[in-house]
């Protein structure tokens, strides 16, 4: 008995495994997505093994379909990280409703936008989630996406293809790099915005995005012989920030590189392997009211040839 429910066990367990990695798409799984170049398949298989976006169908990305209001609304709440309450029923909107079957999923989503600011609706007490979503109207929430409303109200801009009130935003989101020009070099901002825009814009905002709040020591664990790796909560000020790395009470000696979008950083240690023992890296410089965890212990052991 015991035998046959060990293979029972087995046999789910590797199913499982089996099932999990079946399911786990990459733009290889589209057929609309096999001519992209390697630099735009990279960012589209980003935000698809982060769960931000999949396909209109199993086999189909809907790469040139026109985006609506309810999609926005889920990817701008993932990108944030906020915190979406799934069991919602009800929505401020009157527009907005779990029957709705095509964009019911999205009330969450909606819900969690209007409590960041980053939406306040279409109209008064509506979000007309099935509403298409202009280029002018995209380039506006990813701008609020980063927190950046002010500063494109800041600015203008003279392209006749966007409407007056937008031409802040537009104008900042070019400058951002989260949409581009068409290749007449206008912006083109009252057509409806396709997914590709949404992919293209999600991704970079998403790796501009800063979370409110305090920065946070993450993590911090062996990721070779001589390297360690600490990762942030947020990015950093690379300027001024400084890790130390102790082994017990005794100082390790490292070189710092930080990565390109400053939410993490490897220390290469200079005289000595990574060896058996508790380890801790501490961050400092930063000005203490905006740092909440300094530090982050790991257990290393000796390397295993």
């Amino acid at each position: 008995m015991k035998k046959t429910l060990s293979v029972v066990l087995t046999s789910a367990m590797a199913l499982s495994m089996f099932s999990s990695l079946a399911f786990a798409k990459t733009s290889a799984d589209f057929t609309d997505l096999k001519d992209l170049d390697a630099a735009t398949k990279a960012k589209f298989d980003a935000m698809i093994s982060a769960g931000i976006f999949d396909g209109v169908t199993d086999t189909t990305f809907g790469l040139k379909d026109e985006m609506n209001r309810a999609q926005f609304a889920k990817v701008a709440a993932l990108i944030m990280g906020l915190d979406v309450n799934k069991d919602l029923q009800t929505s401020t909107f009157s527009d907005v409703s779990v029957t709705d079957a095509a964009n019911g999923y999205a009330l969450p989503y909606i819900e969690a936008l209007k409590t960041a600011g980053v939406t306040d609706g279409y109209a008064e007490g509506q979000y007309n989630p099935a509403g298409k979503v202009t280029k002018e109207q995209l380039a506006t929430f990813l701008v609020r996406v980063l927190g950046q409303d002010a500063a494109a109200k800041g600015k203008t801009g003279t392209d006749t293809t966007v409407s007056d009130w937008a031409q802040g935003y537009v104008a900042l989101a070019l400058e951002l790099k989260l949409l581009s020009n068409g290749t007449d070099g206008t912006f083109g901002g009252m057509a409806n915005a396709t997914r590709d825009l949404l992919v293209s814009g999600a991704y970079e905002a998403k790796q501009q995005y800063v979370p409110a709040g305090k920065v946070s020591v993450t993590g911090a664990k062996a990721t070779g012989v001589q390297q360690v790796t600490v990762s942030f909560n947020k990015p950093i000020d690379t300027a001024k920030a400084t890790l130390a790395l102790t082994k017990g009470t005794a100082d390790i000696a490292t070189t710092v590189k930080f990565a390109d979008d400053k939410k993490s950083a490897v220390l290469t240690l200079t005289d000595v392997k990574v060896s058996e023992g508790s380890y801790t890296a501490t961050l400092s410089g930063l000005d203490a009211a905006g740092v909440d965890k300094t530090t982050a212990t790991f257990t290393a052991e000796n390397e295993k040839v």
